[in-house]
Order: structure tokens, then C-alpha cells, then sequence
């Protein structure tokens, strides 16, 4: 019996640093990187049409997914001439 409880610890070490190594989290880190182009676009919403500040020509802008731990590079091409204030 003594043997067959080795093998399940050794299974048990195994089967373990399999899982970690498939979850995200846990695996190396990786850099998430995004470009982002800002300018105006007309958009209508509710039969009615106005100018508004876009990501990438998308109102609302895209969404950015990351995992906890990932570094996040963000490249952002300002074509608005006048000064403004985006929040993210």
C-alpha cells in the first residue's frame, strides 16, 4: 500500500503543474498592446447625428481585456486639433 501512495502523490505533483501551467494567471508574463487613433466622427444615435471624440472611429471605444499581472502598452495617435481630456 505504501507504494500505491507514493504514486499518488506523484500523480498529485504532476496533474498540479500541469493545471498551473495551462492558467493564465500563473503563466509568464506577457505585453497586451494597443493602438488607438482619436478623432472626431460624426454619429448618429436616435435619428440624431453630432460630432463625437472616437477610438479607432468606434463610440463607445473598444474594450481592454487583460489578465492581472499582464504589462499593457498603449500607443494613442492624437488627431483632435484642439486640447481635451479623455478618461479611461
Amino acid at each position: 500500500m505504501e507504494g500505491a501512495g507514493k504514486h499518488y502523490g506523484i500523480l498529485l505533483a504532476l496533474s498540479l503543474a500541469i493545471i498551473s501551467g495551462a492558467l493564465p494567471c500563473c503563466s509568464s508574463q506577457t505585453t497586451r498592446k494597443f493602438q488607438f487613433n482619436i478623432e472626431w466622427k460624426k454619429v448618429t444615435r436616435l435619428c440624431t447625428t453630432k460630432q463625437l471624440l472616437t477610438v479607432n472611429g468606434e463610440y463607445p471605444g473598444p474594450t481592454i481585456a487583460v489578465h492581472e499581472g499582464d504589462n499593457v502598452e498603449i500607443k494613442v495617435k492624437n488627431q483632435i486639433a484642439q486640447n481635451t481630456t479623455l478618461h479611461w
